[in-house]
C-alpha cells in the first residue's frame, strides 16, 4: 500500500528542483511517490525539468505538466487529484527536507492520530546563502485556538508552512487550494483544514530548509493590497485579536514599504480592529504613519542629494527594508542599477527585481560608473565605508546614507 503522495511544484526552476529531489530520495523511508508539477515553464526551462526528472531512473518520480502557467496552487491542486498515496505531503521546488522527515511523520501518524482528518507539521528554517536561522515556529497549536490565531498571533506571520505540511489525501481532496490566491496560500490552505478538523499534530524538529537565497518569497512580493484582499476572502476565519495582528503585522508592514498611507483611511479590515480593540489599534496607526513619515522624509532627503550632485544611476548598499522603500518610492529619474548585499553569493538573484551582488563581485568599473551608493542601514556604515576605502578612497565621495 502506497503510504505518501509528495507534490512538488515547479515553474522556471531547475537547478533548486534537484536538491529538493535529492532530498526525497535520502529519505530513511521510501513508501512513496513524487508528483512533479511543471506549472508552464518556458520549454527550454520545461525539458531541462524532464531531463533532469529522467536522470533519476526512478519509476516513482512522475512529472505532470500545465500548457500555460496557472500558479502554485492550481499546480498543487493537479498533484492532489493525481495521487495514489494515503497521506499529501506538499515541497516547494526550493525547499528540501532531512533524511527523517517522513519516519518521523508517519510514527506520528501511528502513534497520535486517532482521527480520520489530520494535519501534521513540523518546524523549519530559512536558509539565506547557508545560513540557518533559528527553527519555527516555536509551539504547537492548541485545541482551543484557531489557524488564524496560531498564525497571525502567537506564530506572528504565517505558523504553518506548505513545505512542512502532511494530511490525509481526503482531506487535502476536501480542501484543495483555492486557485484565486497567487499568494498566501499554504495560509489559506490551513485555515480550510481548520474548518474542518482541531487535529493539529506539531513535530518540534526542524526537518524542512527553506531557501531564500534566491530571491524573496512570493509572499514578501505581495502587495498589501492583496494581503488585505485575501483577509477579506477569509475574515469568517478570524477572531477579532488575529484580525488585528494581520493587520499590523501583514498589511501595514507591507504598506510602510511603499509608503502609502491609505491603508490607514478606510478598508473592512480597519473598521472591524477599531471597532473592537480600538485603543491598540490607534496606537497602532500612531506608530505607523509615524514610521511612514520617517521613510518619506528619508526617501527625499537622498532625492535631494543626487538631485544636488545630478545623479542619474545608483546602487543600495542593504538587501532590507530601507532598501525597498527606496526602489519602490524613489523619483523615476533614478535608476535603481544594483542592490549590495554582504551575504549574497555571487550566483544570480535579485532583489524587489534588482539585480543583487556582493561587494566583491562588482568591478571598479562598475563603481567609477555609478552616480552614488546609498547606504541603507543604521548600524554598518563605518564597516561599509571602510569596505569601499579599500577598493578605492575616491569613492567615499559617492556615499550617501540613507
Amino acid at each position: 500500500m502506497l503510504l505518501f503522495s509528495i507534490i512538488i511544484p515547479v515553474f522556471n526552476r531547475e537547478q533548486a528542483l534537484r536538491s529538493a529531489l535529492e532530498s526525497v530520495l535520502s529519505q530513511t523511508m521510501q513508501n512513496y511517490e513524487v508528483l512533479i508539477i511543471d506549472d508552464g515553464s518556458s520549454p527550454a526551462i520545461a525539458a531541462k525539468i524532464q531531463h533532469l526528472v529522467d536522470s533519476f531512473e526512478d519509476t516513482r518520480f512522475k512529472l505532470l505538466r500545465h500548457k500555460i502557467n496557472k500558479n502554485g496552487a492550481a499546480a498543487r491542486n493537479t498533484g492532489i487529484h493525481a495521487a495514489s498515496g494515503q497521506y499529501i505531503c506538499f515541497l516547494d521546488s526550493d525547499d528540501y527536507w532531512l533524511p527523517n522527515k517522513l519516519e518521523l511523520v508517519f510514527n506520528c501518524i501511528k502513534t497520535k492520530i486517532s482521527d480520520e482528518y489530520f494535519l501534521i507539521h513540523h518546524q523549519y528554517r530559512n536558509s539565506n546563502n547557508g545560513i540557518l536561522a533559528e527553527a519555527l515556529p516555536k509551539t504547537p497549536k492548541s485545541k482551543t485556538q484557531s489557524v488564524a490565531h496560531y498564525s497571525f498571533v502567537i506564530n506572528n506571520v504565517g505558523g504553518i508552512q506548505s513545505s512542512t505540511i502532511c494530511v490525509p489525501v481526503k482531506l487535502a481532496r476536501l480542501c484543495l487550494f483555492d486557485e484565486r490566491f497567487s499568494g498566501h496560500q499554504d495560509w489559506d490552505f490551513a485555515l480550510q483544514v481548520g474548518a474542518l478538523t482541531q487535529t493539529f499534530v506539531f513535530i518540534p524538529k526542524p526537518l524542512t530548509i527553506r531557501s531564500k537565497d534566491s530571491d524573496y518569497s512570493v509572499a514578501d512580493n505581495l502587495s498589501w493590497r492583496y494581503s488585505l484582499w485575501f483577509y477579506a476572502q477569509r475574515a469568517s476565519h478570524f477572531d477579532n485579536y488575529s484580525a488585528q495582528c494581520y493587520f499590523q503585522r501583514v498589511v501595514l508592514r507591507k504598506a510602510v514599504f511603499s509608503l502609502d498611507l491609505t491603508v490607514a483611511i478606510s478598508n473592512k479590515l480597519l473598521l472591524r480592529v477599531l471597532l473592537t480593540k480600538p485603543y491598540s489599534t490607534i496606537k497602532i496607526l500612531t506608530a505607523f504613519i509615524k514610521l511612514i513619515f520617517q521613510h518619506k522624509h528619508r526617501v527625499r532627503q537622498v532625492e535631494q542629494v543626487c538631485k544636488k550632485r545630478n545623479v542619474k544611476s545608483i546602487m543600495i548598499w542593504g538587501a532590507n527594508e530601507y532598501a525597498t522603500s527606496l526602489i519602490l518610492n524613489i523619483n523615476k529619474s533614478l535608476k535603481v542599477i544594483k542592490v549590495i548585499d554582504s551575504k549574497a553569493m555571487d550566483k544570480p538573484s535579485k532583489f524587489q527585481g534588482i539585480d543583487v551582488s556582493p561587494i566583491r563581485s562588482i568591478s571598479k568599473n562598475e563603481l567609477e560608473k555609478v552616480g552614488a551608493l546609498i547606504l541603507a542601514t543604521d548600524k554598518h556604515q563605518e564597516s561599509m565605508k571602510n569596505e569601499l576605502f579599500n577598493i578605492s578612497p575616491n569613492f567615499l565621495e559617492k556615499i550617501i546614507e540613507f
